[in-house]
């Protein structure tokens, strides 16, 4: 992937986290990986040597692609700064990424989940910064990840912010914003 596309999708990235449950397409698209185009472009966009990677659930390919791609250290679960992962395995209730602290809230990590549709889930509805009043989403994200974002929140500032991938498209959930199941009136 060439420079120019990277900041495309770095500026897509920018756009999805200024405008949290908005599904973006990835605009460019790398050469083949073991993981969705997004996914893929997610990563060679934001890793690199100095970020620390820790890899759940995913396909024993990934790892050497990432090395050969973004040479990203492989690290345990509880240093990483960037956490890989599959969404339908992601274990919400043992999750053990980094929330940062009071001081440096900003070392919490980012969670670049791999997810097989961002519509087909419980639907959930979104309020905060970046959100004219509320938005419904309904990415596939698993048991357990509304109680464990609703405990993050209760630790605001720190928490982790979420990448969600599946195809071409991701989705951003910064930690500021609140999630409750969506009711319909």
């Amino acid at each position: 992937m060439n420079p120019e596309q990277q900041q495309q999708i770095f500026r897509t990235l920018l756009s999805a986290m200024s405008a949290p449950g908005e599904i973006m397409s990835i605009p460019a698209r790398p050469e083949p990986a073991p993981l969705s185009p997004a996914c893929a472009g997610v990563c060679l966009t934001l890793l690199d040597a100095s970020s620390a990677v820790a890899l759940t659930g995913m396909a024993p390919t990934v790892a050497p692609w990432l090395n050969d791609h973004c040479r990203a250290p492989m690290v345990s679960l509880d240093e990483a700064q960037f956490v890989l992962g599959m969404g339908k395995h992601w274990n919400w209730e043992s999750s053990q990424a980094p929330i940062g602290s009071e001081e440096e809230p900003e070392q919490g990590a980012t969670l670049i989940l791999e997810l097989d549709n961002l519509n087909a889930g419980i639907p959930l509805q979104l309020t905060g910064p970046g959100i004219s009043g509320t938005r419904n989403i309904a990415p596939r994200l698993g048991t357990g990840f509304l109680a464990f974002w609703q405990k993050q929140q209760s630790q605001y500032p720190r928490g982790v912010d979420l990448i969600l991938c599946s195809q071409d498209q991701c989705l951003c959930l910064p930690r500021s914003v609140t999630i409750c199941r969506f009711e319909e009136a």
